[in-house]
């Protein structure tokens, strides 16, 4: 049975007052009181396939002039995902589907994020791929076990907002042709100092990860499952195609994770378990040593297992709570009294 609806956060962040002070507060202010939050957090959302779509086609026609807008996107994005929740709170409409919703997209924005941040750096080696990636993931995964076992979503001084202001910053640095090349030069065992760069901040996320699940004083089979298979799968994919395909390593290791992360986030408002991980997907990586000819529909084939195990419990939990879902938002009290006289 569901609980009664309840957000709460430790907002610590730096950069969340600035933000708020100069974009999102104003931006809240202006907005019409029938604009639902659900629009405003998809919109945003909007923005970071943008920033991805303007990364891949740059990458694969040898053009950057357009990745300016890459932080751009990244700001308006982070504007919007602030918003969504101060618009809800305004309108009196916060609810378990808006939280659900508006996770569930951060979920996808963790993958295209790091896939921008691989692009713009040109990494192809597996093991760095795999740090970036799991790493990432785990840290959003700590956080959401945090918040499904303790109630409460923490970020920490540098948190996410900081990190996708970097990641927009640092990818659009990375198309200027001689910062680029000083990111390539070669530091200390073969290890640039872009990949050093990635390596520093990864390990910070994997220890604020470690931090969360310590916080939650809980722990499970699994959870521990969901990492070891989400680490192999991540590994697997970067090591085959790490220096060909990081679209399809994007959407591979994001899919997989989202898989997961949507059951702690129904899990959370349900009060149910977390699902038990997907072993479809790891044992399918057999199959590219056993057909290699069919890569590319293997490929297809697990991109679309993906999606429509992710699209059921996606529409699952819309379900449940569909009650809460505005296309338009009711209007003021005030309205609605002056409507009755």
């Amino acid at each position: 049975m569901a609980k009664k609806y309840s957000y709460s956060a430790e907002d610590q962040s730096i950069l969340s007052p600035i933000l708020y002070k100069f974009f999102v507060n104003p931006l809240v202010a202006i907005l019409p009181y029938r604009v639902p939050a659900n629009f405003i957090t998809f919109s945003s959302f909007l923005c970071i396939i943008t920033a991805f779509c303007v990364a891949v086609h740059g990458y694969y026609v040898g053009r950057y002039e357009h990745w300016w807008l890459i932080p751009v996107l990244a700001l308006i994005y982070l504007t919007g995902d602030c918003a969504d929740g101060k618009q809800a709170r305004k309108t009196g409409t916060g609810s378990p589907l808006g939280e659900y919703f508006d996770h569930f997209l951060d979920c996808f924005v963790t993958g295209l994020l790091m896939g921008i941040l691989m692009i713009s750096f040109k990494v192809t080696k597996p093991a760095l791929i795999t740090i970036g990636f799991f790493n990432l993931y785990a840290g959003q995964i700590g956080s959401f076990w945090e918040r499904y076992k303790r109630r409460v979503m923490c970020f920490g001084k540098l948190g996410s907002n900081e990190g996708i202001i970097a990641i927009g910053l640092t990818s659009w640095l990375m198309s200027i042709p001689s910062i680029h090349a000083a990111a390539d030069t070669v530091l200390l065992f073969n290890i640039t100092g872009g990949e050093a760069l990635i390596i520093t901040i990864m390990t910070g996320t994997a220890i604020s990860a470690i931090h969360s699940i310590v916080r939650s004083r809980a722990i499970s089979a699994r959870l521990i499952a969901h990492l070891i298979l989400s680490f192999a799968v991540t590994y697997t994919a970067a090591y085959l195609f790490g220096n060909k395909n990081i679209v399809y390593i994007t959407g591979v290791v994001s899919f997989y994770n989202v898989f997961f992360l949507s059951s702690l986030l129904a899990a959370t408002n349900l009060d149910s378990r977390e699902c038990l991980p997907d072993v479809i997907i790891p044992l399918s990586f057999i199959l590219f040593f056993l057909i290699p000819n069919y890569t590319s529909l293997i490929q297809h084939i697990q991109i679309v297992y993906l999606v429509v195990r992710v699209a059921i419990k996606f529409i699952s939990f819309v379900r449940i709570n569909r009650q809460y879902w505005y296309w338009i938002n009711p209007p003021p009290p005030d309205e609605d009294l002056s409507a009755t006289r």
